[in-house]
């Protein structure tokens, strides 16, 4: 019998929240997370579900678009910061101005966003190294 990709992917198990408004790019962002492995919460377009989503889940990371339906994800890295739970931001602005200070110094990758560059970035940003 052969066994599932994902186990001997390079992330595999991980969970990883992916907030994202547009279909096309959440959809991009969950297919490219499964083929390494990854299980993903989601994706959720809004706001409201993605609060929930941080509520009910045993995440291990969070890939936040900056503006959703309802407003920015502010609050959701705000409550992920709180549980310490890494997170990185995605965006198609160039200007962090629709974050509060507190969060411009957050990583963020600009769409469209190349595969290895995502790849490389949940490993910087979301995993812990053994030392």
């Amino acid at each position: 019998m052969i066994a599932p990709a994902c186990e001997h992917a390079p992330l595999a198990g991980m969970r990883i929240l992916v907030v994202e408004d547009n279909y096309l790019v959440a959809l991009s962002l969950q297919q490219h997370l499964e083929d390494l492995g990854c299980t993903v919460v989601g994706p959720v377009p809004s706001l409201a579900e993605g609060m929930a989503s941080v509520d009910a889940g045993d995440l291990d990371g969070a890939i936040l678009d900056i503006n959703i339906i309802g407003g920015t994800s502010a609050p959701i890295a705000h409550k992920l910061r709180d549980r310490q739970c890494p997170f990185f931001f995605i965006t198609g602005y160039t200007s962090p101005r629709l974050l509060p200070d507190e969060l411009t110094d957050c990583r963020r990758l600009m769409k469209p966003i190349d595969e290895d560059l995502l790849e490389r970035t949940i490993r910087q940003e979301l995993t812990v190294v053994d030392e």
